[in-house]
Formats: structure tokens, C-alpha cells, sequence
């Protein structure tokens, strides 16, 4: 591996662990048991190198949240899947794409406030998002009398894309021993459970094809 993608990998994972806020180029430096001056000959301090890991995020997770829209029929093909267990696939990789990169979203406001880099890249990600909560909210409600009706369809798609935004900042608070991965499971459980009260009489099946995804999911995971 490259010095420089080396020196990225171990500025992830120490941001990750202790917070980004906390970190220091001189700490990376000492992790890697490199000089500071082999740091710096890479990158030119800490604000480097977080752009640089986050404008690889950022192309990442936006490949990821334009999928529904290269592949229109992502949620609703012919396979014996049923929409909400693809929802949930698709809404799993992008957690775990987050939670690759979670200091991110540990202290985002501030960030952005700091970056402007990173302001615009998160708006446009927040805007992916949205769109990928639509059309999710768009596949499991498409049967559902009234559900078009405007105002409950735009709270729907906001709280959706605020706890898939604010999720990684919020359940650790709750959960503070527990691994990423029932995290990630538990925000789209989550999330998918916005689409429940839409759903009249079907609501209680639905909630338990949820249940049962994450009982699944859970118990094949390694904690």
C-alpha cells in the first residue's frame, strides 16, 4: 500500500475512534510510526488529508445514492425479493458506506461550518438522500390510498432523510457498547418503519416483515 493511502486509512480510523476534533497530522504521524515530515511530504497538514477522505466518501456515496436512479427498477423488479427486503439491502449499504467514514456525521454541522468544501459536498449528499428516500417511500406506499396527498408524503420523506442523515450521531448516544453493524440494522429498521402508519390495515404485516428482516439480519451478523 501507498504511503499516502496509508496515511489515509490510519487518519479514518483514528477519527473514527476518538473523534476527529481530537486527532492531530502529528498523531497520524506517530501511529504510523513515520516522521512528520514524511507526513507532510504527502499531505500539507490534518485539513488535507480530512478533504481528501471525504471527497473520496463523497464519490463514493454518491455512485451508491444515484443507484435507484440508473437502475429504476432497483426496488421493484421481478425477483422473488420482496420490496421491502431490497429496500433494506439498499439502505444497509448506504449506512455502512456512513459508518465507514462516521466522524463525518458525529460532528457534521460543524464541519461544514469549518469546510466549505465539505458544506456543499454534504448538501448535495443530503439532496441524494432525499431523492433515494423518495422513491423508497414511493415503491412501499405505491398501493396505498391517499398516500399521494402532499403535505403527509413531504413529513414523510423529511423525517426519513433526517434520521438517515442524523442517525450515526444519535443511536450511539443510546447505544453507546453496542457494534456498528446493529447500529446501521437498527437505522433502517428505523427508517422503514416511517412507512408503517401509511399503510391502513397492511401496517401490521408490514412491521412484521420489518421485524423479521432485522431478527435475520442480527442473528447472521458477527457482534
Amino acid at each position: 500500500m501507498k504511503t499516502a493511502d496509508r496515511i489515509l486509512l490510519t487518519a479514518t480510523q483514528l477519527f473514527n475512534d476518538r473523534g476527529e476534533h481530537n486527532v492531530s497530522a502529528s498523531d497520524i504521524a506517530l501511529e504510523l510510526d513515520i516522521s512528520p515530515g514524511n507526513l507532510y511530504y504527502h499531505f500539507k497538514g490534518k485539513d488535507s488529508m480530512l478533504l481528501a477522505l471525504f471527497s473520496q466518501f463523497q464519490r463514493e456515496l454518491v455512485v451508491i445514492l444515484g443507484t435507484p436512479v440508473s437502475e429504476p427498477t432497483l426496488f421493484s423488479d421481478e425477483s422473488d425479493d420482496s420490496p421491502v427486503l431490497r429496500c433494506w439491502f439498499f439502505l444497509t449499504v448506504v449506512l455502512e458506506k456512513m459508518l465507514e467514514h462516521r466522524y463525518l456525521y458525529e460532528n457534521l454541522n460543524d464541519l461544514m461550518h469549518r469546510y466549505p468544501e465539505i458544506d456543499r459536498g454534504m448538501r448535495r449528499l443530503i439532496r441524494l438522500k432525499r431523492a433515494a428516500c423518495e422513491t423508497i417511500a414511493d415503491e412501499l406506499l405505491a398501493d396505498v390510498a391517499g398516500s399521494d396527498s402532499r403535505q403527509r408524503r413531504t413529513s414523510l420523506i423529511d423525517a426519513m432523510t433526517l434520521t438517515l442523515t442524523y442517525w450515526l450521531a444519535y443511536d450511539p448516544m443510546i447505544n453507546p457498547r453496542e457494534s456498528g453493524a446493529l447500529t446501521v440494522h437498527r437505522g433502517v429498521l428505523q427508517l422503514l418503519s416511517f412507512c408503517a402508519p401509511y399503510l391502513g390495515e397492511d401496517q401490521q404485516p408490514f412491521y412484521r416483515e420489518c421485524e423479521t428482516i432485522y431478527d435475520q439480519m442480527v442473528a447472521s451478523g458477527d457482534f
